[in-house]
C-alpha cells in the first residue's frame, strides 16, 4: 500500500535512491542516454516546461540544448536530490503531479532498472488497474498506423484493441496479438525492447508511430 502517496511519488523516491545508487555514468534503456542523461531530462521536464517542449517543437530546441547543458553541469546528486523534491509550491506541474508523471516514472524507473540487470516487479491489484487505465489511450495512439488490428491482453484485466479500422477485429483472425502483463505492454508501447512480451501473428504489422 503507498498510503497517502502516489505512485508517481514512490517511484520518484525510488528513482533518487537508484540514481544515487549507479551514479552518473550507468547505461539507460534510452538510446545514447546515460543516468545523468535521463536525471537532466527529468528535471528540464519538470522545472523548465517551455525548454522542454523543445522535444517536439523545432523552435525550441535551442533552448532545450542550453537548459540541459547547463543542468548536465550541475553535480549530479544534488541534481538528483533537487528533482526528487517534486515541483516547487509555484510550479503548477504540483497539482497533475499524480496523474501527469504516473507513466513518464514508471517507464523511466525501468529505464534504469532492466539497462542494470534488474527484471520486471510485482504490483498490486489496483496498481494494475490503474496502469490499465492509462495503456488503453497510449496503445491506441502508438499503434493507430498498425496495417493490421493489434489486441493487447493484459494478463487478468481486460483487453485492448488497436489500429481496428474497419472493426474486424472480433470476425476474424488477421490480426495481431500482443500478451503480457500490464506494466510490459507499456513498455512495450513505449518502444522498450526489454519489455517481457509475446507477440503472436504478423509482427511487421505493427507500427509504433508516436516514440
Amino acid at each position: 500500500m503507498l498510503g497517502l502517496m502516489s505512485f508517481s511519488s514512490a517511484e520518484r523516491a525510488k528513482m533518487v535512491a537508484l540514481f544515487h545508487k549507479l551514479g552518473p555514468d550507468a547505461p539507460t534503456l534510452c538510446e545514447g542516454w546515460t543516468t545523468r542523461d535521463l536525471a537532466v531530462h527529468l528535471w528540464v521536464r519538470e522545472n523548465r516546461p517551455v525548454a522542454a517542449a523543445g522535444i517536439f517543437i523545432n523552435a525550441l530546441s535551442g533552448q532545450l540544448e542550453k537548459e540541459s547543458r547547463t543542468a548536465a553541469e550541475r553535480d549530479f546528486d544534488e541534481l538528483v536530490d533537487d528533482w526528487g523534491r517534486g515541483p516547487a509550491t509555484y510550479n503548477p506541474v504540483r497539482f497533475v503531479e499524480a496523474q501527469q508523471n504516473f507513466v513518464e516514472h514508471f517507464v523511466h524507473h525501468e529505464d534504469m532498472r532492466r539497462a542494470n540487470g534488474m527484471g520486471p516487479r510485482d504490483f498490486s491489484a489496483r496498481i494494475k488497474q490503474q496502469m490499465h487505465s492509462y495503456l488503453k489511450p497510449l496503445a491506441k495512439a502508438a499503434l493507430r498506423k498498425s496495417t493490421r488490428p493489434v489486441i493487447i491482453q493484459p494478463e487478468g484485466l481486460l483487453r485492448i484493441v488497436a489500429a481496428d479500422k474497419h472493426h474486424v477485429a472480433d470476425k476474424g483472425d488477421a490480426v495481431v496479438r500482443v500478451t503480457g502483463e500490464v506494466g510490459e505492454l507499456i513498455l512495450w508501447s513505449f518502444g522498450r525492447e526489454a519489455a517481457e512480451v509475446s507477440v503472436e501473428g504478423d509482427a511487421t504489422a505493427i507500427v509504433k508511430s508516436i516514440f
